[in-house]
């Protein structure tokens, strides 16, 4: 449990120094051993809400790294009128063993769409199905690949996906294959898929902005980290101006 909670030190320490919002949301794990947390940035007189979920797959490192950086970095005060939520572990237990699933083994990733959620998906989910979510985006990373590509859910190649893919064409090569695991793509993006994940449910709930993105888990951790750190402001900078 060392890797977890060593993790949480950092998050609590970094929301403390800036005075961000953290709370647990539920616990997970055999004995309810792991604590989940929210963080909230700019919760008072915001006209949008972008949320951001990192660490479902608990062998992709790269997403939680990036929201501890995200949240130093952060100029916060450029954009007061976005409302930020952030879940910066969605699978404690993966994470603290480097796998994909949780204790119950369980791929938490698409079982969203599920009649009756339980577990982490039901904690993650109830925490934000009554927010007004603009844009959401889910931070994963592809073990087996070098190139970076983009899950989304609607059939419009937006600008803002394709700036994305713009951005990250600077850190990595772009996946341009027509199909990505049997869907297919274009560009680096995968369009209209549908797969149980939170992103697909909170589309289907009516979000107009939900992706994906994945970065690639064979090259260098730092760049993976912040190439993410990138995304997640140019998505906050979009959310103001849209």
């Amino acid at each position: 449990m060392k890797m977890y909670f060593n993790f949480i030190n950092n998050l609590k320490k970094n929301c403390r120094e800036r005075h961000f919002i953290i709370r647990e949301i539920g616990y997970t794990g055999k004995n309810n051993e792991y604590p989940m947390f929210s963080i909230i940035l700019n919760k008072n007189n915001s006209k949008k809400t972008v949320c951001f979920s990192a660490g479902i797959h608990g062998e992709e490192p790269a997403g939680p790294l990036a929201i501890l950086e995200f949240l130093r970095t952060f100029d916060y005060k450029k954009y007061k009128s976005i409302k930020i939520i952030i879940f910066p572990v969605a699978n404690p237990h993966g994470f603290d063993r480097g796998i994909r699933r949780n204790f119950l083994n369980k791929d938490l990733n698409g079982h969203f769409c599920n009649k009756k959620l339980s577990g982490e998906n039901k904690i993650l989910y109830n925490f934000i199905k009554d927010e007004n979510i603009f844009f959401f985006h889910a931070l994963h990373e592809d073990e087996e690949e070098k190139r970076f590509y983009l899950y989304l859910f609607e059939k419009n190649k937006e600008k803002i996906y394709r700036d994305i893919i713009k951005l990250a064409e600077k850190y990595f090569l772009i996946n341009r294959n027509k199909k990505i695991y049997d869907d297919p793509s274009i560009d680096g993006l995968i369009i209209n898929r549908k797969d149980g994940s939170f992103e697909d449910r909170l589309f289907r709930d009516g979000v107009k902005f939900s992706i994906c993105t994945e970065t690639p888990g064979k090259m260098l951790l730092s760049k993976r980290v912040d190439l993410n750190v990138k995304i997640m402001n140019l998505i906050i900078k979009f959310a103001k101006s849209h």
